[in-house]
């Protein structure tokens, strides 16, 4: 099988340009603009659009456990394959929130038995996401969680972060954050501004942002632990 006039995308060998995939025993056996059309092979035009190795969405809120009446591990699945998105990070806003190695087991054995893409667990950073207690972060690892993250939730205390940094480190896990301090995000809907105003909309200070990534990315040197930034909203955060 070919697949001809496509966009194609290989990060592996910095390859995006025109071309063909060529597809055998359901292996790519050829990808680019030198692959050459086997003689008789089913030709699929792709009319210019994207030929890629799978997506991985870093951060996707499934419904389930506790929420399935919007979502579930087989419409998530679904969707993400839709989507060409063949990895799943999921958060651990869930009801009950995954902070134990029980329901790290479970979104694990739900996945393989729900979805046909890969679901990668992470689990929650402090029990119950109140951002006061660690979790058993050693218990966790070993069980499947790929990293730790409060999902939406900031940890204000610059100590735990630092703690969570250190011994993620020691597991060689991710530590992931949403960086926006509460107490400047307030009821705020949007970033702050003119166009908030116009709006008649409670805005939200860039400051809220940076004050806390600006702390995360220290707290990283310090420590050496693997961050990430779960979202980046204004251009102030990449001077950081």
């Amino acid at each position: 099988m070919v697949f001809t006039n496509a966009r194609v995308v290989d990060p592996s060998r910095n390859l995006d340009a025109p071309g063909a995939v060529i597809v055998a025993d359901r292996r790519i056996v050829a990808a680019g603009p030198e692959a050459a059309r086997p003689a008789g092979a089913e030709v699929i035009d792709c009319g210019g659009a994207i030929v890629a190795p799978g997506l991985v969405d870093m951060r996707v809120f499934v419904g389930e456990p506790g929420g399935e009446h919007r979502e579930t591990f087989a419409s998530a699945g679904r969707a993400a394959a839709a989507g060409g998105v063949t990895s799943i990070v999921m958060m651990p806003d869930t009801d009950p929130v995954i902070d134990d190695v029980a329901l790290v087991d479970f979104i694990g054995r739900r996945a393989r038995d729900e979805t046909g893409v890969r679901v990668h667990p992470m689990a929650a950073l402090t029990r119950g996401l109140e951002g006061r207690e660690m979790t058993e972060f050693g218990l966790l690892r070993e069980a499947g969680a790929v990293g730790f993250t409060d999902g939406r939730h900031t940890v204000t205390s610059a100590a735990l972060m630092r703690r969570a940094l250190t011994y993620a480190r020691d597991f060689d896990a991710l530590i992931m954050h949403h960086a926006a301090d509460p107490t400047l995000v307030g009821n705020g809907v949007m970033n702050e501004g003119e166009v908030a105003t116009r709006l008649g909309l409670s805005g939200i200070p860039k400051e809220a942002e940076i004050i806390v990534l600006e702390r995360d990315i220290r707290l990283a040197a310090l420590t050496r632990g693997r961050y990430h930034a779960a979202q980046i909203s204004c251009a102030e955060s990449l001077d950081i």
